[in-house]
């Protein structure tokens, strides 16, 4: 009894999260529209690239440290939310012929982001302006910045985009950004850097956005569907919380009872 107390209500809405997530999965896949709704960051991305093309000057992207690898449980998922607006950022660049720089020290990421800038140019029309070269690769977090430093005070881009698992490097590249008059936009899920996204980026994505706004511009229906699952989850976790607030104003524990089972 002692290994289990506490933890039935946990195990119960882990089981509701997953029924939930089966559900709306099963009904994207029958066909059933999921959206998601515009995020102000995703929604600046071709003022971005449209600002780079009228000045004549590139793009600089990254994916941030997010611990050098794509295998980290946490850091991963948010490169890989990175590598998919990159995604939809090239392919705007390769339609209004501007030139995308990417700065990033996970290996293991390399064949992805090549393998997502190649089918963004190819889309477009345009496969022989993909160049392997506009993705520059050191090695260490500290190579990685003044790699990054180095680009942006010699080519001045118009537009900086910080979208991954950044760590100290969020503020270091946002001060930078801000230092030339780039306009910024930046996403992260790690909550110790999210301060700085949003005091140096003109627009931010907040923690789960990230994974949204990727999903949203993939339009990918069973990632959609998962989002719209968590957030049903979400509403019902806060339905719970809410009774219990308010009958615990009268003395009722009834609620408070069940979550601590």
């Amino acid at each position: 009894a002692v290994i289990i107390e506490g933890r039935v209500m946990g195990f119960i809405l882990l089981l509701l999260a997953v029924g939930l997530f089966y559900l709306y999965m099963y009904l994207a896949k029958q066909g059933r529209k999921i959206s998601a709704r515009t995020f102000a960051a995703v929604a600046a991305i071709p003022e971005a690239v449209g600002r780079a093309a009228e000045m004549g000057k590139p793009i600089y992207y990254s994916t941030g440290y997010a611990m050098e690898t794509i295998s980290n449980p946490d850091q991963g998922p948010q490169t890989l939310a990175g590598i998919s607006i990159l995604g939809h950022v090239a392919a705007l660049c390769a339609r209004s012929g501007v030139n995308i720089a990417y700065f990033t020290d996970i290996a293991d990421s390399l064949p992805l982001v090549e393998e997502t800038l190649r089918n963004a140019y190819l889309s477009e029309g345009k496969p022989e302006a993909f160049d392997p070269t506009m993705i520059e690769f050191q090695a260490g977090q500290s190579p990685y910045l003044t790699a990054s430093l180095g680009y942006i005070q010699r080519e001045r881009p118009a537009s900086c985009i910080l979208m991954g698992g950044f760590y100290y490097e969020s503020v270091v590249l946002g001060e930078a950004g801000n230092i030339i008059g780039a306009m910024q936009i930046g996403g992260t899920a790690n909550t110790h850097q999210m301060p700085f996204m949003i005091a140096t980026c003109d627009y931010a994505l907040i923690s789960e956005e990230l994974y949204a706004a990727s999903a949203a511009i993939s339009e990918d229906q069973v990632v959609l569907g998962c989002l719209a699952g968590e957030d049903v989850l979400k509403l019902i976790i806060l339905a719970i919380l809410g009774i219990g607030f308010l009958l615990s104003l009268g003395g009722g524990t009834f609620i408070a009872k069940i979550l601590g089972m």
